[in-house]
């Protein structure tokens, strides 16, 4: 079709270099929401409006509008983007960073550590492949 009969064939030092890339996001994801949780304090929140984002990937993402009691009195703020279906009136626990009340975030694992462990399991997966390629292109060679 493109003039001859050559496959694409991604490098194994790309795929170790995009693996390690991978690797190297997920670890962050995960470091970041760690840190948040060290911080955070946990809170009942009532969604008081939601925002609905169809970005045509398929899947449709919500940013809900929150209000909760914190000691320092009541704080609505927006919630980061998550695939959890919300609804106006319903009630989520969400955590909160005391000295910015306005970082909130879902206690939902799915919306914290869904995305980082499927770029580590991408990262692991992909350097496994790429290290398979050097190793066969080795021994060919050999």
């Amino acid at each position: 079709m493109f003039g001859g009969s050559r496959s694409f064939a991604i490098r194994p030092r790309t795929l170790i270099l995009i693996g390690a890339l991978a690797l190297g996001l997920g670890a962050w994801g995960i470091s970041d929401h760690v840190g948040f949780l060290l911080l955070a304090e946990r809170a009942e929140a009532q969604v008081v409006a939601v925002e609905t984002i169809d970005r045509g990937e398929g899947f449709l993402l919500y940013r809900p509008a929150v209000r909760f009691s914190t000691p320092d009195g009541e704080v609505t703020a927006t919630v980061a983007e998550t695939y959890r279906p919300t609804v106006a009136g319903e009630i989520l626990t969400v955590g909160f960073d005391p000295t910015s009340p306005n970082d909130v975030r879902l206690m939902d694992p799915r919306d914290r550590w869904i995305l980082p462990l499927w770029m580590i399991a991408f990262g692991v997966i992909t350097i496994a492949i790429g290290v398979r390629r050097r190793r066969g292109a080795q021994s060919g060679n050999a």
